[in-house]
């Protein structure tokens, strides 16, 4: 009744939206039509171009759009999944056991496309096989990348999530040979199917997930043997185990990847190629592969309100990605149309708006040509990560033996001794200002949860009531004098924060304050920016006494932020050195079991832990905005994605821009096309789909009807104001997309 209802009401505008029309107008000129430009943090450069080795975002964002995976999320929906190499795919409960008697429980079987035309990137074509799709997990899991994503390889095909040295002394023939062995047989295929084997007691759910990201992408293993092999004469696998399954530990866990060292390699079926990674200029290009066999323009994502397929698109040629800019210079360059994105600090975030002064919402709009995408909810949180052991080799500041305090440096154990670690740890938990910085630093679009078992995931764990740490200067000071001789002796420490990253500045900035509103005259903190793959290779070579940084979800399932943050083998707790039986085995059970109560209480269980040992603090959790030029066209949001997929954009000006009198002014430029199924004209067919989609509001989970081309004015909500907006174009019609030169 109410759709019905809905209809009738948009219909109702329809009347008086064809009376508004105005005359088609040429929309004003796009800078660069056929080239998309990013310009990112200074500093925010990627570290890796290979998908085995890559564990942050900024690298991330290349291979997604160098490589190909089996299956990806359906646009912002990340419970969907449409298929890409493969076309299908069942899972299956099973009963076996391994040549080398692993216990196998459960088996994904991927049905590949057919490989007619599907090939990988030009200069070579080589075809994509299953053998390709085979290699390159096996290659995975034989490097091994320390402190790299193997971990969620491991977990669900050999019931490990510590890698190949959990499994055995890497320095023994018969452990080399049984772990060769599990890997050669946890992955294989017949030619036209590919199947994992899952030691695994239980489906192990977000496995389709894990299967969607940069670290699942599919390599040529022609290319890896003739080019990187052959020509390039790199230490690469080849793929072959060898005759006594030991030759594989020979590219066990290598100190650099052999597709980096000495320059960069990439070559996937994706839709782009990578022409440029310049370090020095502090960019990359990618020219578009003409022959991707998905074709141009993209035909994806689809939409579960069942918006007819659109009838034409666009793409772009070239897209460039820049970490060289200040702030002051990425403004001059977005204003002026010479940037598409733009990374907006926070903090300067009153400079893009027609008014500086809060709310940043409509009717205070962007500055002219300047879309705002917003909210974004994120499934990410960052923390403060206490090093339980410095290294002693770290450049960044003094560190001496442990258990030795001295004014002018740290003992290694400054956070992590046994006796007295837990009372510095608080004492600084209890020293940050986290309400300022979630204000000063993030503008107050933030939340803060207690612990990383973030609200927002499937299951719902996050359990408010269990405490965490509050900003408390008499605490913090309390915390100081369980330590023995800390107070009269004093230290000195150096916080770290990645070039460019304002938040993280601030936060650097509150740790020295809440420090010194102590008032101990021998305690000494200062800040220093490094760019990012120093401060990456900081935190995880344990350099760095205190470190911050984010986690955005590998997969939504709060497994996920539980083993990175918290168990012995996960990502910053192994780069913290941290480690906690107890909390092992919580998490370890936790995902073994289906959603419910029992998987809570595991949780609250971890949550109550975290409060007690205090391993790390979490400060935020960010609500995002997407700042972009109102002439490009199909950026959606999906919370996992690491950075921008570029084979679904364009630029061009669609209704209303092509409809405008004079050049674009706000609100107009604020708003989206309004033709939603992107056919050149606004029919019924867009009045329905908007109808279809009404109600839904983008936040975790996302509804099933969200579409979010329905969202005209970009609030992530779906309501008369949009029905309203496609009621006043009804009838008109855009000029054809047509490349340019």
């Amino acid at each position: 009744m109410k759709k019905y209802a809905l209809l009738a009401i948009a219909l109702g505008l329809l009347m008086v939206g064809s009376m508004l029309m105005v005359p088609a107008y040429a929309a004003p000129t796009i800078t660069n039509p056929m080239k998309l430009i990013e310009a990112t943090i200074e500093g925010g450069n990627p570290l890796d171009v290979d998908p085995a080795v890559c564990y942050d975002t900024a690298s991330a964002e290349m291979i997604q759009n160098v490589y190909d995976t089996l299956l990806s999320y359906n646009g912002e929906h990340y419970d969907e999944y449409i298929p890409v190499l493969a076309s299908s795919w069942t899972g299956q409960s099973i009963n076996e056991t391994s040549p080398e008697g692993l216990h196998w429980y459960y088996r994904y079987t991927f049905t590949l496309r057919n490989w007619a035309n599907m090939t990988f990137a030009p200069p070579y074509n080589y075809p994509i096989t299953a053998a390709d799709i085979e290699y390159s997990f096996e290659r995975e899991m034989v490097m091994d990348f320390g402190g790299g994503p193997q971990w969620m390889l491991y977990e669900p095909l050999l019931n490990q999530g510590g890698g190949a040295a959990a499994l055995g002394n890497m320095s023994d023939p018969a452990d080399i040979a049984k772990v060769g062995k599990m890997i050669d047989h946890a992955v294989q295929q017949d030619g036209t199917h590919v199947w994992f084997n899952i030691a695994f007691p239980g489906p192990y759910v977000p496995f389709l997930q894990i299967l969607t990201q940069s670290w699942s992408s599919i390599l040529s293993k022609q290319w890896i043997i003739n080019y990187v092999i052959g020509t390039e004469h790199r230490p690469e696998w080849n793929g072959d185990f060898g005759p006594t399954y030991t030759d594989w530990i020979n590219y066990w866990n290598p100190d650099t990847s052999p597709l980096e060292s000495p320059t960069g390699l990439m070559y996937g079926s994706g839709p782009f190629r990578l022409t440029t990674w310049d370090t020095t200029n502090m960019y990359w290009e990618m020219e578009r592969n003409v022959d991707y066999w998905r074709g141009w323009p993209a035909e994806f994502p689809t939409d579960p309100a069942h918006v007819s397929p659109r009838l034409y698109g666009g793409y772009v040629n070239t897209i460039k990605c820049t970490w060289a800019y200040t702030w002051a210079t990425r403004k001059g360059l977005f204003l002026s149309g010479d940037v598409d994105f733009c990374a907006v600090p926070p903090a300067n975030r009153p400079e893009i708006y027609q008014s500086p002064s809060p709310p940043y919402d409509p009717p205070n709009y962007p500055l002219d040509g300047i879309q705002c995408i917003h909210p974004l909810p994120a499934l990410s949180c960052d923390g403060m990560f206490f090093q339980y052991s410095v290294s002693l080799a770290s450049p960044y500041g003094s560190i001496g033996p442990a258990g030795v305090f001295y004014e002018t440096g740290i003992p290694q154990d400054f956070f992590g001794n046994e006796t007295w670690g837990i009372h510095v740890r608080k004492a600084f938990a209890y020293a940050f200002d986290y309400d300022t910085y979630i204000t000063t630093g993030l503008l107050g679009e933030a939340t803060r949860p207690h612990n990383a078992i973030i609200p927002g995931l499937p299951g719902n764990y996050y359990n408010d009531s269990i405490p965490g740490y509050i900003f408390n200067e008499t605490r913090a000071i309390e915390e100081m004098h369980q330590v023995p001789e800390l107070w009269d002796t004093g230290f000195t420490l150096v916080v770290l924060y990645n070039t460019g990253n304002l938040p993280r500045l601030t936060a650097a900035n509150l740790i020295v304050s809440g420090i010194n509103n102590m008032n101990n005259t021998k305690f000494h903190v200062s800040v220093t920016a490094v760019d990012w793959g120093p401060y990456l290779r900081a935190c995880y070579r344990h350099y760095t006494p205190l470190f911050i940084i984010g986690w955005i979800a590998d997969y939504p399932d709060a497994h996920n932020f539980a083993f990175a943050f918290y168990n012995t083998y996960g990502a910053f707790a192994g780069w913290q050195q941290f480690s906690d039986e107890q909390m092992d085995d919580w998490i370890n059970t936790a995902i073994t079991l289906p959603d419910g109560p029992g998987r809570a209480a595991l949780y609250n269980n971890v949550q109550q832990r975290v409060f007690e040992l205090c391993p790390n603090v979490i400060i935020d959790q960010p609500i995002g905005r997407h700042f972009q030029r109102d002439w490009v066209v199909g950026w959606y949001y999906n919370p996992i994605y690491p950075g921008n997929y570029f084979y679904n954009l364009w630029k061009w000006y669609y209704v209303p821009h092509a409809l405008q009198s004079t050049p674009t002014t706000q609100p107009m430029s604020y708003s989206i096309g309004v033709d939603i199924n992107y056919d050149g004209k606004v029919d019924i067919k867009d009045v329905s789909a908007a109808a279809k989609s009404f109600g839904t509001v983008a936040t975790p989970p996302i509804d099933p009807r969200w579409v979010f081309r329905a969202d005209f004015n970009g609030d992530r909500k779906i309501d008369i104001k949009d029905i309203s907006a496609v009621a006043k174009r009804y009838g008109s019609s855009s000029p054809v997309w047509t490349p340019s030169p």
